[in-house]
């Protein structure tokens, strides 16, 4: 995004009953000043460890120090933790995709100029900001850029086309997501951490690894959408806490900051799973997995895969043409790659290295095209040639598109004809699936062209 900081800012507090030196900055972009955050570093800061990072987003009508008067700073501090403010753009609402582009920019640049541990980032906020760390936990799954290690809520909208609805309106989201909740759904739904009334177009899913801590006032309406999402998320989820006897009316003052730091400085960033099982709101990465395009701009892409030391299982992939994986194992000889996904998309290997790798098989219940040295049942590639970082096969469930150019058409015929006469072993001409190329399988590439 081009960001960079200027007009370094030193605070020291003294006469507001702080004793800790708090440093404010500005995210600058293309020369324009976009937003503002406030940081504190620990008295005990040693360059040469790592620290975590506390971020603290402010309620409604706050600002950048506006979380320097909970005691969430005096608990980073005693615990040599970094702790950052964000402003966010905004006093009313800050859940929206350009706070979170903010907020990404303010934290690599912390982590570019700190000794920041990326595995120990924990999030928390009070009623306007108490849901921003799961529905930037939902939105940001790359390893390579900053994630959630853990996050806590006090009074949290989780739910906005929810609380929009149980509001009669709200002008802020309004505002920032561009319309009300039945105009633009899919604006809300990317910017909670729930959607509850479809879970199909709810973001939930991609906070099975990220710890959430759960608080609210006694009779608030936020109480039920953290009960709902904690019985949601049941199972699911192995790390979630809940208060079973909540205090306080609203915000910050629902929540022990002491308990609260306490329950989150457990848990270190899960960002290399077996199981990924994400809606991505846009193409981009989660954890091993790539999306590289979206069909549809208004639907979520799903994606369901898993590995193991078999290989690599994709059992759905939706809402986008193009899938790529990323390999970690440099002792890998031979991947598996097992597709139950039905629909036709590109697939895509990719490491910073080839030499080891010589095979990639591919099962499927569809078909394979564009492969080498391949049978009725399992696709063979042959990897020692390859000198890109990217390997790609097209994966198709529809064997009548023999020469893979997405149509069905008469240059389909030719190529199954070249099949038969000279590569009679071919399992793309095998149309019919009956485990033999041969003449019939060109009467039922005619009468699937007459059909169309």
């Amino acid at each position: 995004m081009g960001y960079y900081i200027r007009n370094s800012l030193y605070i020291l507090l003294l006469g507001l009953g702080f004793s800790q030196e708090i440093i404010t900055e500005y995210l600058v972009e293309d020369g324009d000043t976009i937003d503002v955050f406030s940081y504190q570093i620990p008295e005990n800061y040693d360059i040469l460890n790592n620290h975590a990072l506390l971020v603290a987003f402010h309620q409604w009508g706050g600002d950048e120090n506006s979380t320097y008067y909970t005691q969430f700073d005096e608990e980073a501090n005693n615990r040599n933790w970094f702790m950052l403010s964000p402003f966010g753009g905004s006093v009313n609402n800050y859940n929206h995709q350009g706070a979170q582009e903010m907020f990404e920019g303010a934290l690599l640049w912390m982590m570019d100029h700190f000794s920041i541990d990326k595995n120990k980032i924990y999030m928390v906020g009070g009623s306007m900001g108490g849901a921003t760390g799961s529905i930037y936990a939902n939105n940001h799954l790359d390893p390579m850029k900053p994630m959630v290690a853990a996050t806590a809520s006090a009074s949290g909208i989780l739910d906005c086309e929810r609380r929009a609805i149980e509001m009669d309106g709200n002008n802020s989201m309004i505002e920032w997501f561009g319309g009300n909740w039945d105009e633009v759904p899919f604006e809300y739904h990317r910017n909670s951490a729930v959607y509850f009334a479809d879970s199909t177009q709810s973001m939930h899913y991609n906070l099975q690894y990220t710890p959430l801590y759960l608080d609210f006032g006694v009779t608030e309406p936020h109480r039920e959408h953290a009960e709902d999402l904690f019985n949601l998320l049941l199972s699911y989820n192995e790390n979630m806490w809940i208060d079973e006897n909540p205090t306080g009316s609203h915000g910050y003052s629902v929540i022990d900051e002491n308990h609260t730091c306490d329950w989150l400085s457990q848990f270190e960033l899960i960002d290399n799973p077996d199981l990924v099982n994400v809606n991505l709101d846009e193409p981009s990465r989660a954890y091993w997995l790539e999306a590289l395009n979206q069909n549809l701009p208004d639907q979520f892409i799903r994606i369901i895969s898993s590995r193991d030391s078999s290989g690599i299982s994709i059992s759905k992939f939706d809402n986008s043409d193009t899938l790529l994986i990323y390999l970690s194992n440099q002792n890998i000889n031979n991947l598996s790659i097992n597709i139950e996904n039905n629909s036709t998309f590109t697939l895509g290997i990719t490491a910073d290295w080839f030499s080891n790798l010589y095979q990639v098989e591919l099962t499927n219940s569809g078909g394979i095209i564009d492969c080498v040295n391949s049978n009725s049942d399992t696709i063979w590639f042959d990897c020692l040639e390859m000198g890109e970082y990217v390997l790609w096969f097209e994966y198709s469930s529809d064997f009548s598109d023999v020469n893979s150019d997405g149509q069905i058409n008469i240059l389909d015929i030719i190529s199954l004809v070249n099949i038969i006469l000279y590569d009679n072993e071919n399992a793309l001409g095998d149309v019919n699936q009956d485990g033999q190329v041969n003449i019939l399988d060109i009467i039922v590439m005619v009468n699937i062209i007459l059909d169309t």
